[in-house]
């Protein structure tokens, strides 16, 4: 069951991938949030429900002004309101997945603070409610320096300076997600 669920991962990350390489976008969010609600429901069949539940919470915060928009209440759309929700949603979670929790909260982070892109936060999320715990977060980690370090050089070898490269994240993620099953074969 393992090998199935890494080869649909793959496939999706993949297609997903080109989309973001070719066009820096997702033709339609249903590309991320169809597997999210696949690995949402992978998760809660593994017994592990309260990481869903912050899934879920980060992804209601996430659409705060959609949903501010459906109740024509704009109190729902302030981030401060939903504090609570995520701070229950965090406390419970990292009670029994620490590191996964603490991932999500980051992803969605770096979704708010715009440093990524709303695509490749759910999909990273998706990944993490597939393989929480220490294995995706350290190939995540090991991929991410390996092409700061590479796009580094090749900075200083072609401009003479080290900068800053914006990259497409859903390539990074789908590297992540290859080295993360190399780690668990070597590791087996």
């Amino acid at each position: 069951m393992d090998w199935i669920i890494f080869g649909l991962v793959v496939a999706w990350l993949g297609i997903v991938s080109w989309f973001d390489i070719r066009r820096n976008e997702i033709p339609h969010s249903a590309w991320v949030v169809i597997p999210l609600i696949g690995a949402a429901v992978y998760r809660i069949l593994q017994g592990d429900w309260i990481l869903v539940l912050l899934a879920g919470v980060v992804a209601a915060v996430s659409e705060r002004n959609r949903i501010s928009q459906a109740f024509g209440w704009e109190e729902l759309n302030r981030i401060i309101t939903w504090l609570p929700l995520l701070f229950l949603g965090v406390f419970l979670s990292i009670q029994s997945s620490p590191l996964s929790a603490l991932a999500i909260i980051g992803f969605w982070v770096a979704w708010e603070l715009k440093w990524w892109g709303g695509a490749d936060a759910v999909s990273a999320i998706t990944v993490c409610l597939i393989w929480p715990g220490m294995f995706f977060i350290i190939s995540f980690l090991a991929i991410h320096i390996i092409v700061v370090i590479a796009s580094g050089l090749v900075s200083m070898v072609r401009e003479q300076k080290i900068k800053l490269h914006r990259l497409p994240g859903l390539p990074i993620l789908l590297a992540s997600v290859l080295l993360l099953k190399v780690g668990i074969i070597f590791l087996s």
